[in-house]
């Protein structure tokens, strides 16, 4: 069993591998590596919705993108999974950008 610095590499190291497959396919499509960067952010923020625009958009194959996507995604979700079993006690969020005293509610 890995201990949670060695659950954290575990899971680094598969996302840079994700993140590495979905550069190759599109460098291996005559892209540009800002297209590829611009689909992993797409997934990581965004998830998978728009995978055919994307590959009809910068000419890729879409069954591969969507796997190499897909591989990514899941790397994305075990490395939040991860961090959150890492997590002890309650996380706070605190919201700074609104000042209640000013007119309107707003800074």
């Amino acid at each position: 069993m890995l201990n949670g610095k060695g659950q954290i590499e575990f899971a680094r190291e598969r996302l840079v591998k994700a993140v590495n497959q979905v550069l190759g396919v599109v460098r291996r499509n005559g892209r540009s590596r800002k297209v590829g960067l611009a689909l992993v952010l797409m997934v990581l923020v965004g998830g998978r919705a728009s995978v055919r625009n994307a590959a009809e958009t910068f000419g890729l194959d879409y069954a591969n993108l969507l796997g190499t996507l897909g591989e990514l995604d899941d790397a994305w979700r075990d490395d939040l999974e991860v961090l959150s079993g890492l997590v002890k006690g309650q996380i706070v969020i605190i919201d700074d950008t609104v000042d209640h005293n000013a007119p309107g509610g707003r800074t």
